[in-house]
């Protein structure tokens, strides 16, 4: 494939090092410095503007495949994406950190041309109001039709399924536990008996799975507290409050936590110091269900939330810029470090894996890939899920049926048009599409 990549930043050299060795890669980038960086990669640089009619007819972006617009500048990257598309390029995805211009986290098929738009900040609020809402979830993925979720959770060391085999859970109709994850093992459930810290895997339908609460031992989510007075926290704390939330959001400017004041009617704004132990006890962030640390510097937000939590709080969640922090902060108490950066980077492997398979829904979970498609091909009908020849490290979850779900046995057998929640990695994708397309 052709691709051309606008910006060198974070995002764009993780790009062009996922992409280059296989793929055509060009990179267009202004800083001398970023551009000398890409010399370590097989990708032709190029140094200028990324919206110059010139720069972009020098990258052979009306040969591309691919323009991926990811510069800082969401400006630039709007008016490249649309010289890329007049050009030729086939396919287009822009970044934009500016909430004012996206409607949603993810737009596909945008007005202006388009085929993704993705705001990095509301993918972000997005997954933090999932995670919050369903108190218990590692992670949380929703497939396509917004009926059923997929969601990874950690069983606590007083959970009352701890010694239970999944016959013995009596889980709520239209869920299924899909796998267990310990010690880096992937368990197929059977007669296996649930341990503490083990990782499980549940596939079923929204207001199915969020009875799970209970049974896994949980706490329902109450008080929220968010640290940081800005476009994140007001969309966090909105979609919190319409699910009937008490939320509270701190901020440190005094004319930040006005104008939110302004913007979100029915939420306690307060203004003070993060890191004065005395004002955390009196606005009582101990009694938080949850914590959310959205403040623009990562060091403030590992050290309110670990104070937080020291006072009480259960549950911590975190933004952090430097990706490379995120796995330090899970490991010193942090239970969610989430990298908006990081969430552009599997959009845009979303948008090349959709290019080449027709799938409903594909997203990352524990570095693994979980994709849901569509069973297509004739010769699967009426084949027994044992007779099928799987890729490598790849599993099938859950056949969904007529909105049921079924546990995938061996014995079971393919209908056409029946949905399938898959787990593989991302080498696999291609494989996998074709055989079920």
């Amino acid at each position: 494939m052709h691709i051309v990549i606008a910006g060198a930043g974070e995002i764009g050299y993780e790009l062009a090092k996922s992409l280059s060795g296989k793929n055509d890669v060009y990179v267009i980038e202004k800083d001398k410095e970023k551009v000398d960086r890409l010399n370590e990669l097989d990708v032709i640089a190029i140094r200028g503007n990324a919206a110059n009619i010139k720069i972009l007819s020098e990258a052979k972006v009306d040969k591309a495949d691919i323009f991926l617009g990811v510069t800082g500048n969401d400006e630039v990257n709007f008016l490249s994406a649309i010289a890329a598309k007049k050009l030729g390029a086939k396919k287009v995805l822009v970044r934009v950190e500016n909430l004012e211009y996206a409607e949603k986290p993810v737009t596909r098929y945008s007005p202006l041309g388009f085929d993704v738009v993705v705001c990095p900040p509301l993918v972000l609020a997005q997954e933090i109001v999932e995670l919050v809402g369903i108190p218990f979830a590692e992670e949380v993925i929703t497939l396509s039709g917004g009926e059923m979720d997929v969601v990874e959770l950690q069983v606590s060391e007083n959970s009352p399924v701890i010694g239970k085999s999944y016959k013995d859970l009596n889980l709520p109709a239209d869920v299924i536990l899909a796998s267990i994850q310990r010690n880096g093992d992937v368990i197929l459930p059977g007669e296996e008996n649930l341990r503490a810290g083990d990782r499980v895997v549940i596939v079923g339908k929204k207001d199915e799975v969020e009875k799970l609460r209970d049974l896994f031992g949980q706490q329902t989510v109450r008080r929220v507290t968010i640290f940081g007075a800005n476009e994140i926290s007001s969309y966090v704390a909105e979609s919190l409050y319409k699910s009937r939330v008490s939320v509270k959001v701190l901020g440190s400017s005094k004319k930040a936590c006005e104008e939110l004041s302004e913007k979100l009617r029915g939420i306690r704004i307060v203004c003070g110091d993060f890191l004065d132990l005395d004002f955390l006890n009196s606005e009582e962030i101990g009694k938080s269900n949850a914590v959310v640390a959205l403040t623009d510097s990562d060091e403030r937000n590992l050290l309110v939330s670990l104070l937080a939590k020291n006072l009480g709080a259960k549950r911590a969640i975190v933004k952090v810029e430097h990706e490379e922090y995120a796995k330090i902060f899970e490991s010193v108490g942090i239970d969610h470090a989430l990298n908006p950066k990081r969430m552009t980077i599997v959009e845009v492997q979303k948008l090349l894996m959709l290019d080449k398979v027709e799938v409903k829904t594909i997203a990352d979970m524990s570095g693994a890939v979980v994709i849901e498609l569509e069973v297509n091909n004739p010769k699967l009908t009426n084949k027994k899920l044992a007779e099928l020849q799987l890729p490598k490290n790849t599993v099938i979850w859950v056949v969904i049926r007529n909105g049921k779900c079924l546990v995938p046995s061996p014995e079971l057998s393919l209908n056409p048009g029946d949905r399938i929640v898959i787990r593989t990695n991302w080498k696999e994708v291609k494989k996998v599409g074709e055989m079920f397309g």
